[in-house]
Parts: C-alpha cells; structure tokens; sequence
C-alpha cells in the first residue's frame, strides 16, 4: 500500500474526505493518530492510503513539489522568515525613533516585503496556498509574534540583524541549489543578493556605532549556483 500526502482545505470533514476518495474514516482516523477527529483545520497534512494505480488526488501535492514547499515555507513565514525580517525591523525601527536609523532599516524591511510577495508567488506555482506558516512534521504552525526579536540595545539589535541577514544569504544560495526550478531559483538568487547587500549596511552602521564586523561569509560551492534565466514565468 501506498500512501499520498492529502492538504486539508476549507471546509473538510473527515467524512467528506473519506467519501471523496473511498476511504474508510477509521482508517483516515487510525492512520493520522488523530485524537480529535473533528477538529482537523486548513492546512493540516494527512496521509491517505493508495493503490499504486490510484489517480493523485486534486488536494494531494505531488513530490517533488511538496518537500519544495516545506523549505519555501520556513523561509516565507517560518520562525526565522521573511514576514519575521519585516516585522522585527519596523519594530526596531519606531523602538530606535531616530532618523539614522529609520532610514537603514525601513528600505530593508519593504525589501524584506517585497521578498514575501515573491516567495508567495514560488508557494502558489507549487500549487499550495501562501498562508502565513510553516509546516513541522507535517503539522501546520501558524506564523507567531513571539518569532520577532524584541532585542532593543543597539549593538546587540545590530550583531542580531547582521547574523540573521548573513543566515538568510547562505539559506537562499542553498535553496536555489536545491530546488531545479529556473524561476524559483532567479527568485532566490535575487533574494540573496539583497540579503547580502542588507548585511553590509547593518555592518556599516555596527562599524560608526559600535565595532568592525566580519566580512559576510560565503561557500565557493554555493556561490556556483547556476544563473537564472533573464525572465520567469512567476509573478
């Protein structure tokens, strides 16, 4: 027996998913462990048991675009995202309230949006709905305001933002390596030219404020990702 990895949608019972595809709800039930049957939401991955000539389900994502998804995901509205990027710096930048540094970090904060936009787009050409979350062992983990980081002494807010930036560089050079798609991977490789230019100007900021930082660390192997095509087809 095989078995195929089913998104619940809006809507969905665990009776209607059994009827769609001729399941027995018991079976649906045993095999998820679902103590709370009732109470499976939009989202939720569910395992569903196929013949190995059974047609794919129309809520079923297909490999290899389901793992695709989980890796955009965290890096879309993860703990250590795009939609944390954006709202931790629009924090520190009203926290600050100085002009110097309002205008450091607010340009990065839109770049920082203009990257979720982009990553909703990669998440709807994989065929799943860009809802603000990541999925964890196969359980959907709403985004949460406890991922921001509330740091508010200069020096240590600035360290924070150049590791996360620096972090964020590396994961997207990795990912483009990972993921053959051309057009995702011309969205990731622009991604991480910004990440990397975001790095230099919070070091620059670090070395009038507080001390020199390092230069942004990089993997030859990765920086040999393949240049993306001039155009894309998402977005």
């Amino acid at each position: 027996m095989d078995y195929a990895r089913y998104v619940v949608q809006a809507g969905d019972t665990i009776y209607k998913i059994s009827r769609a595809y001729s399941i027995e709800m018991s079976e649906i039930i045993q095999l998820n462990h679902l103590k709370h049957p009732d109470r499976i939401y939009a989202g939720q991955i569910l395992l569903l048991p196929v013949s190995r000539t059974q047609e794919p389900a129309p809520g079923e994502i297909p490999e290899p675009n389901f793992t695709y998804a989980i890796w955009l995901y965290e890096a879309y509205a993860g703990s250590d995202s795009e939609l944390t990027a954006i709202t931790t710096y629009l924090y520190q930048a009203v926290l600050l309230d100085r002009p110097e540094f309002d205008s450091l970090l607010r340009p990065i904060a839109y770049d920082e949006m203009r990257h979720l936009e982009k990553l909703a787009q990669a998440l709807r050409y994989l065929g799943v709905d860009p809802r603000y979350g990541s999925l964890s062992s196969g359980h959907w983990v709403d985004w949460r305001s406890r991922f921001i980081n509330y740091t508010s002494e200069l020096c240590a807010l600035l360290d924070n933002n150049i590791e996360d930036e620096a972090k964020a560089h590396r994961h997207y050079l990795e990912l483009a390596q990972k993921i053959p798609i051309p057009e995702i991977q011309k969205i990731l490789t622009e991604m991480a030219a910004d990440e990397e230019r975001h790095y230099y100007l919070f070091c620059q900021a670090k070395q009038q404020y507080c001390t020199d930082c390092a230069t942004v660390p990089t993997d030859d192997s990765i920086q040999s990702v393949q240049q993306a095509p001039p155009e894309g087809t998402i977005g």
